[in-house]
């Protein structure tokens, strides 16, 4: 089993009927996040309610992993990206269904520049 853990340097959105093949399933995304460190990919493919799932993939030639979310998830996922920092995703080649993207350790407390928290302070 090989765990990768990498620095998420870019990412990429992707809205609308994405329409691909995974393990011999045919699946339309309504969208899909791409997280790219150096070397290494993690793929998101967020499908509709009812759409058939794949199992997620590890790609050793492509040193990507592919996983298949409900729609409703791809907020949270867009949100994350935008604005923390680091990112670190993370790979488990031999499950690679338990892949995933997180922050960095942050104080208990921190408070985002703009948004509420800001609002809220200048009132």
């Amino acid at each position: 089993m090989a765990q990768h853990v990498f620095e998420v340097k870019k990412y990429r959105v992707t809205l609308g009927d994405h329409v691909t093949t995974w393990g011999g399933i045919d699946v339309r995304a309504r969208g899909v996040v791409a997280c790219f460190g150096d070397h290494l990919r993690l793929v998101f493919y967020f499908l509709p309610d009812g759409e058939p799932s794949p199992a997620a993939v590890w790609s050793e030639d492509a040193r990507m992993a592919c996983s298949f979310l409900p729609f409703y998830a791809l907020p949270a996922f867009v949100d994350l990206l935008r604005n923390e920092k680091p990112i670190t995703g993370n790979i488990d080649t031999e499950s690679p269904g338990n892949s995933f993207i997180n922050t960095g350790d942050e104080p208990v407390g921190e408070e985002e520049r703009g948004g509420v928290g800001k609002l809220l302070r200048d009132s």
